[in-house]
């Protein structure tokens, strides 16, 4: 079991989707995982231990929401939001589904930055996605606060993710 815990928290926003999936299960008055039940449990003995040791305790960084340096499990939640978004928009759109991820992202590239340039200035006010792809995904992606990765390189290593399973 534990095993299985650390490779989850491993991955990007492991901690903030079982945070979510656990909100979801105890909403609808469902057990949590073994996994999440093991989560909360070392969460709440690191904030006990830093408190029963004189030290400031902070629930966030005891549960592993907040660390020092590098990517923070909000961000790493939000970028894997919009990856999602993006190798769903691969998978969905007939003129890019059956290309390998270094052809479709040159293709996404250059509509994301003719979404981003002709389109964007006049609809970032709507409240609905418009209806058609791409431009439903670019908005979305836009209208979160992300950035549509500038570069085809960058969208290729996204849906290279899918491609090794990693999704």
């Amino acid at each position: 079991m534990a095993d299985r815990h650390h490779k989850a928290l491993d991955e990007p926003s492991g901690i903030v989707s079982q945070l979510r999936d656990m909100h979801r299960r105890l909403c609808r008055g469902h057990s949590l995982t073994d996994d999440q039940c093991s989560l909360l449990v070392s969460g709440i003995g690191n904030y006990l231990y830093a408190l029963d040791n004189g030290a400031s305790p902070s629930l966030d960084k005891a549960i592993g929401l907040k660390a020092w340096g590098g990517v923070s499990a909000g961000r790493q939640d939000a970028l894997s939001r919009r990856d999602d978004l993006i190798r769903r928009l691969w998978r969905s759109q007939p003129d890019w589904q059956g290309l390998p991820p270094a052809a479709a992202a040159k293709l996404m590239q250059q509509s994301a930055e003719r979404y981003a340039n002709l389109r964007w200035p006049r609809e970032c006010d709507l409240i609905v996605a418009p209806s058609a792809e791409p431009a439903a995904t670019w908005w979305r992606i836009l209208s979160s606060g992300e950035r549509i990765p500038g570069s085809s390189k960058r969208l290729q290593q996204i849906l290279n993710v899918e491609i090794q399973g990693g999704v």
